[in-house]
């Protein structure tokens, strides 16, 4: 079933912010796929799709191959697709390994915290989605 566009006017994945980098991938990525970070890899960031929930740092905003160099957004405005309901405010992450849909933010400290404590929540909805694949504004980075 397809879903609603809530922000119709506008095509694309970026509607507005920065900053964008470009990065490395470690994996062939889809375009509009959630990334992680996958390597220290001297003079650039490498990044690939999402392994599980929760691992997500920005969105790839073009399909690209093992090794080439990908734009992400890191934060900034994008336009995702739902994973399921969301309400307005809620925070986000992918929705599963080499997702292109986000999904409220799992309550489970072992699912939001690394070792480190470092916590990997994609951004907020900028949008209430109504059903799955609805399209929402999505803000990146952790408020």
């Amino acid at each position: 079933m397809a879903g609603t566009d809530y922000w119709p006017q506008e095509e694309g994945y970026i509607v507005e912010g920065s900053p964008v980098m470009m990065c490395t991938s470690g994996t062939a990525i889809t375009e509009n796929c959630v990334v992680r970070l996958t390597a220290t890899t001297a003079g650039t960031v490498t990044v690939g799709i999402t392994a599980a929930w929760g691992d997500c740092i920005g969105v790839a905003l073009r399909a690209v191959d093992s090794g080439q160099m990908v734009p992400v957004a890191f934060h900034g405005v994008v336009k995702m697709l739902a994973d399921a309901t969301l309400a307005l405010g809620q925070q986000v992450c992918s929705s599963a390994a080499g997702a292109n849909k986000v999904i409220d933010t799992p309550t489970s400290a072992n699912l939001l915290l690394g070792d480190d404590g470092s916590a990997y929540v994609l951004g907020t909805a900028l949008q209430e989605a109504a059903d799955d694949e609805d399209e929402i504004l999505i803000l990146l980075g952790r408020w």
